[in-house]
């Protein structure tokens, strides 16, 4: 399992109910629950879970540099065959969506990229995802979710085979 990142420092004009980097734990659960699932809407989800999927996005993507359009398109790719695999979008919305929402910046004309440093208002988000090997633990918990569903079905198979012999 990949660490989480060391918390950071607490930030200046948060709203007093956002998240704060002790909620580390439990950001994690609720994106391992997320991770698991298919077909995924960004614009379906309730705003907290969103900005989760969108930091969970941008913890993937490069760190430092500019990425022209090409480049950042076939990062967002990357991370929709991967990490973001449960995500049902193209990497256009994708992209939109970290724009808008300041995880990524761009030039006026759309032609340079870059990973914005984390939102100000999604500290404990970054915090929590920062320095995550994404594809790995995503990779990981889909392992452990199909293991689960596996074993379930075993069990469920024996239970009926009693039935199925009376």
């Amino acid at each position: 399992m990949s660490p989480i990142a060391a918390p950071m420092p607490a930030p200046t004009n948060v709203p007093k109910n956002a998240p704060t980097n002790a909620d580390a734990p439990a950001l994690l659960a609720v994106l391992a629950r997320l991770v698991v699932k298919d077909g995924v809407s960004l614009g379906l989800l309730p705003e907290a879970e969103r900005q989760l999927a969108l930091a969970w996005v941008w913890a993937g993507l490069p760190q430092g540099g500019v990425l022209n359009e090409a480049g950042i398109n076939a990062a967002l790719k990357a991370q929709l065959a991967g990490p973001a695999l449960w995500l049902r979008t193209d990497h256009v919305e994708l992209r939109r969506w970290l724009v808008d929402a300041g995880w990524l910046q761009r030039d006026g004309y759309g032609r340079e990229y870059r990973r914005a440093p984390a939102p100000e208002r999604h500290a404990a988000l970054a915090a929590a995802v920062q320095g995550t090997d994404t594809q790995t633990w995503a990779a990981e918990r889909r392992a452990a979710h199909e293991a689960e569903r596996s074993a379930r079905r075993e069990r469920w198979a024996r239970q009926q085979a009693p039935l199925a012999s009376a």
